[in-house]
């Protein structure tokens, strides 16, 4: 498979893994009624857009600083769309765990498709 194949795979499997992981979290964390949030598509459409970061870090940065800046990304980026964009009445710290979640999941479902470099 050509390697922008992966990469391209690897990105949409990651952004659903880590949609799927946040939703799950806040079911437990906040309420079981928020599994709903698996059923939102717009939620998977920004986090695989989100996602779409991880290459380009991890291509032109690389190493521990770009896997340290995939996660500050894949946790900020996301936080502040939700708060700022989204209306999300969540206290910032719980929205910022959430995505904390997210950006875990999403960054070893990528790291585990494409491998280390």
């Amino acid at each position: 498979m050509p390697p922008i194949v992966k990469m391209i795979i690897a990105v949409i499997i990651a952004g659903v893994a880590g949609t799927i992981a946040n939703a799950v979290a806040a079911s437990i964390i906040i309420a079981p009624e928020k599994i709903n949030f698996l059923y939102v598509p717009n939620r998977y459409l920004i986090a695989i857009a989100i996602a779409a970061l991880l290459p380009f870090l991890y291509t032109y940065i690389g190493g521990a600083v770009g896997w340290a800046l995939s996660l500050i990304a894949l946790i900020l980026v996301p936080s502040l769309i939700a708060k700022l964009v989204l209306g999300a009445g969540a206290p910032w710290g719980l929205v910022l765990g959430l995505n904390g979640i997210y950006a875990i999941t999403a960054i070893a479902i990528y790291r585990a498709i494409v491998g280390r470099r």
